[in-house]
């Protein structure tokens, strides 16, 4: 998960100029085609049968696929369109608090006062980022795009507490390969639908490089390193390691394209990673 964690600060810093440039949708149809093709090679080389895990749990994978394909990615990359990489990787931080409030209504988790405090404490981080007034530093739509994030955010923690008994019962290849084949199935209409008037040869290289990053790295490795973990831990315990995103995000992304870290970034930074933990002791 560490891997992970350092892996998802380029889906932010270099997922944004691809979000700026390509149509959201067509974007999200060229990640998911790679990501697609990486997993058939995967099955191919690795021989997985994955007719008889699909045959015993449709109903969870086909949820899987809604959740962690179709829904998460197009909300998350029309929300990294409008908003800063730092306020996505930092919303992203509250995955292990949605992943523990869903345990809770699943009675996978028990809840406890300390739990809520924390919860408590990582959604007033959130409400002091929402607070932010920094001028020509925010995008005009940060609040829109902060908004669609937290959806992919509510949307990925669904995606990891049903996928967990699936990881037990067919392992993490299968696992991974059929939730991705089932979504990247669903976006496919709507990504042909946003191929008109798409362009290929008039997008910058920047552009390119932040697809095929979201399609091979995100899509493919982060995507087979969540499921191995959460192979090894439960989902709320996997799902911490997103503390570190906004962290390594909001300093890469002013060291290498001088974003501004404002003071209230900080500050709700430290809120939501103090309250995660809170809720992980």
């Amino acid at each position: 998960m560490g891997l992970h964690t350092t892996l998802a600060a380029g889906v932010y810093l270099l997922g944004k100029p691809a979000t700026v440039h390509f149509p959201i949708l067509a974007l999200g149809l060229v990640r998911f085609t790679v990501a697609a093709l990486g997993f058939l090679l995967l099955v191919k080389v690795r021989r997985l049968d994955l007719r008889e895990p699909f045959r015993r749990d449709r109903g969870a994978f086909l949820l899987a696929g809604f959740l962690g394909v179709l829904v998460n990615q197009i909300v998350f990359l029309w929300g990294l369109k409008l908003t800063l990489p730092s306020h996505a990787a930092l919303l992203y931080a509250l995955t292990p608090t949605l992943v523990l409030m869903l345990g809770w209504a699943r009675g996978l988790e028990r809840p406890t006062l300390r739990k809520g405090a924390g919860i408590a404490l990582a959604f007033t981080g959130v409400f002091v980022l929402f607070l932010q007034r920094a001028g020509a530093l925010l995008p005009p739509d940060w609040i829109l795009g902060d908004l669609l994030v937290l959806m992919a955010v509510a949307a990925w923690a669904g995606y990891t507490v049903i996928s967990r008994p699936l990881v037990m019962t067919y392992g993490s290849e299968r696992s991974t390969a059929l939730s991705i084949f089932l979504g990247s199935a669903m976006l496919a209409p709507l990504g042909l639908f946003g191929l008109r008037g798409f362009h290929p040869g008039a997008m910058p290289a920047s552009a390119w490089v932040g697809a095929i990053y979201l399609g091979v790295v995100a899509s493919v490795v982060m995507y087979l390193l969540w499921f191995r973990a959460l192979g090894m831990r439960e989902p709320s315990r996997v799902a911490i390691a997103a503390n570190g995103q906004p962290i390594l995000t909001a300093l890469a992304g002013w060291a290498f394209f001088g974003q501004a870290v404002t003071p209230l970034f900080g500050l709700g930074a430290a809120l939501v990673i103090a309250g995660v933990v809170i809720t992980q002791l």
